[in-house]
């Protein structure tokens, strides 16, 4: 998206900071309908829904025209669970540190090793403010896919059907959610969005 970015003060809007699933972006654009934020963030309107962070539970229509305010966070969520066409682990590695800004390793379990991304902050919905780590489970498949399901520690739910969660593989301490990968992602940002979907729609 084109941006006329001039100094303030001279006609032009100033540019504003909003973040789409944590991820910081700039714009001088202050009205844009929800289908041009969702671009904005590298989504498209045919397999993501935007919502405020402040009201995940209520889909924004794509044509809907937003007033947006520096600061304005919002969640880019799938409409359905997405095998992936990333090149390896080491692109979603460095999506997380170098993107998210967050702090990884690789952690051996009972099931392999594990990428573990530390201290995720749920931003919505029912687990809103509860603080994780997110392990997702290596695989040098060709091509790239990953596995149907993800990890959190400490365990967020109780097991069962109602969430698809399972005992951890990993190790006793973590939870397993089982999630169907349906389309591959484009991006690492997908596969981002992918657990935020799960997490944010969690049941209590």
């Amino acid at each position: 998206m084109a941006e006329n970015m001039t100094e303030p003060g001279i006609g032009h809007a100033h540019k504003i900071s909003i973040r789409i699933n944590g991820i910081e972006h700039r714009t001088s654009d202050h009205k844009q309908t929800v289908a041009q934020v969702l671009a904005l963030g590298g989504f498209t309107v045919e397999d993501y829904t935007l919502v405020s962070k402040d009201e995940p539970s209520v889909p924004l229509p794509p044509e809907e025209i937003l007033h947006l305010k520096d600061g304005d966070e919002f969640l880019a969520l799938r409409k359905t669970n997405p095998v992936s066409e990333i090149g390896g682990m080491q692109d979603l590695e460095r999506f997380f540190v170098e993107e998210l800004g967050r702090r990884v390793e690789y952690l051996k379990g009972a099931n392999g090793d594990n990428l573990i991304i530390h201290d995720v902050e749920i931003p919505a919905g029912p687990l809103a403010g509860k603080v994780c780590d997110i392990g997702i489970q290596c695989t040098d498949s060709r091509p790239f896919a990953l596995f149907p399901a993800f990890h959190t520690r400490p365990q967020l739910v109780s097991m069962g059907q109602e969430n698809a969660t399972h005992p951890g593989k990993i190790a006793p301490e973590w939870q397993y959610w089982s999630r169907q990968w349906q389309k591959p992602p484009l991006s690492p940002g997908e596969v981002w969005a992918w657990v935020l979907t799960a997490l944010t729609k969690a049941k209590i």
